[in-house]
């Protein structure tokens, strides 16, 4: 994260004054003689997801007060840290996942080491933010992404391979659009640009892009959940789109355009377990977090250079957050102060900071490409070009040719995935009798659980062959304990014994068949 789009949003909170309720995980950077401690006792027994960690950076005190009866209290935690701790945070952040943490103002070092105790929270608030997004997926036990997944299986058969279409458009400038207001400004040079370069509207820009008569050359797809009346708004018919699995199944049922299906990124198996039964392989495609993320991704796939992105602020002035022809009111939550390019204060949020990272990041993984940001204002993307339409026009333009044409020849000649309505029917099948299979081993392990406790059933021969059952099953191991390592952190920070984390893992498993079976209704 650049110094200029470090969130401001860690606040420090006097543990002695006004209303904890809404807190749950409060950091204080040194342990001091345990005031702290003493002061929130009693916080800390109102809520189970009330925790308070320390953080020491003396090793001698650390040493000494790590057996003191203070830290045997299962709310308290006690950390060492030393520079260049990136994996301490990455601890914290998913043994804390989606909880609120704040940390103390009334620290010990707060007036000796106030600098550093603001740089260690950033740090640490980064790597939540980023653990957070990691596992967003997961926060409803992956039930929006699977239930999308399943349901566009149906899609398949009419689906292209997207991925067929890599280096088709080679040398090409490709434009790709963004929802953010500074997508306002481009709009009429747009209009004068479509046969000479590539447009790729992604997500909410489409509606703004037909609005303003603008019509695209690519759509492009990703959130599992986009508000649906900025996404039906749009007028602009038959525009090849692309897409993952991941995309609102409610939606893609509605597009009227090919579809070029792209693969997952590699991070959600039981996608790829459906790839295994079609018989298609393909590399993970990584569409980093956002639809801005994934149409950048598309247009190097295609061979575009240079890439050109317009409304893509990551930001929005306190007055406006969306381009014009956006007309849903955008939801103000979690929103988080930062600085734009030129050092002025905006609004953003935590998924549009990782994404404008993202971009940094791709762009400097492939310099042979020229990137450029064409657009005043937003959040500063590393590795790009900053330049107005005006200063490109004549320059990274190629001569007026029928793209709209030319695509569609593209798209026409695409390898489709050749999979049949009756084998994605069936595939769907197989995959929910075995989430029922899975829940019907994990009642026998918990009946076994029942009939030996207090003792453990786990070395029987009995509950060794169910535990190998399950281990053949994909709705458990392509689904299930993919979700489980992102939620056992969490889920077993309470349970200290094995015979704890057995059953508590057991619970889960149930609790997410449960969740999930309504997937295939």
């Amino acid at each position: 994260m650049t110094a200029t789009q470090t969130p401001h949003s860690v606040v420090a909170l006097d543990p002695l004054k006004g209303d904890l309720s809404s807190h749950q995980v409060i950091f204080s950077y040194g342990v001091a003689d345990g005031l702290l401690y003493r002061q929130l006792k009693k916080w800390l027994q109102q809520d189970l997801e009330h925790y308070l960690v320390f953080i020491e950076d003396d090793e001698e005190l650390f040493l000494r007060m790590k057996s003191s009866p203070m830290f045997q209290d299962p709310k308290v935690r006690l950390y060492f840290y030393q520079e260049h701790s990136e994996e301490l945070f990455k601890e914290i952040a998913w043994e804390f996942l989606f909880l609120k943490f704040t940390f103390a103002a009334s620290s010990p070092y707060a007036s000796l080491k106030e600098e550093k105790m603001h740089e260690l929270f950033s740090q640490l608030e980064y790597y939540q933010q980023g653990v957070n997004l990691l596992a967003s997926d997961a926060q409803d036990m992956g039930v929006r992404v699977l239930k999308n997944t399943v349901a566009n299986q149906k899609k398949m058969g009419s689906a292209r391979l997207g991925s067929a279409l890599e280096g088709k458009c080679r040398g090409m400038p490709a434009i790709l659009c963004g929802a953010g207001p500074s997508l306002n400004a481009a709009l009429p040079l747009l209009k004068e640009l479509e046969n000479r370069a590539l447009i790729i509207a992604g997500g909410s820009s489409v509606a703004a892009l037909s609005a303003s008569l603008v019509r695209p050359h690519f759509c492009a797809h990703f959130d599992p959940d986009p508000p649906k009346s900025r996404i039906l708004s749009q007028g602009n018919f038959e525009v090849p789109l692309f897409y993952q699995n991941r995309f609102s199944s409610s939606l893609l049922e509605m597009a009227d355009g090919p579809l070029l299906w792209m693969a997952e990124g590699g991070s959600y198996v039981i996608e790829r377990w459906f790839q295994e039964k079609y018989g298609i392989s393909l590399e993970p495609f990584n569409a980093g977090w956002t639809v801005s993320n994934f149409a950048a991704a598309i247009a190097l796939m295609l061979g575009c250079n240079p890439i050109i992105c317009v409304g893509m602020d990551f930001s929005f002035p306190a007055d406006e957050m969306y381009a014009q022809g956006i007309t849903e009111s955008a939801c103000q939550k979690d929103l988080i102060l930062v600085k734009d390019a030129a050092g002025n204060p905006v609004y953003s949020k935590k998924d549009w900071v990782m994404s404008a990272e993202w971009m940094g990041a791709f762009a400097a993984a492939h310099p042979d490409v020229r990137w450029i940001h064409a657009q005043e204002g937003g959040l500063n993307l590393s590795g790009f070009e900053r330049l107005s339409f005006a200063e490109i026009k004549d320059q990274c333009f190629m001569e007026e040719k029928d793209l709209t044409g030319y695509v569609h020849s593209l798209v026409s000649s695409c390898e489709s995935t050749n999979i049949t309505a009756e084998t994605s029917i069936e595939t769907c099948k197989a995959l929910k009798e075995s989430f029922e299979r899975t829940d019907r081993a994990v009642d026998l392990m918990l009946e076994l659980w029942e009939k030996y406790y207090p003792k453990s059933p786990m070395e029987t021969g009995q509950y060794a062959l169910i535990e190998n059952d399950l281990s053949q099953e994909p709705a458990y191991t392509c689904f299930i304990e993919p979700l489980w390592q992102i939620w056992k952190r969490p889920i077993l920070r309470n349970f200290m014994h094995p015979f704890e984390h057995a059953v508590h893992h057991l619970l889960f498993i149930k609790r997410a068949v449960e969740a999930n079976l309504g997937a295939f209704s």
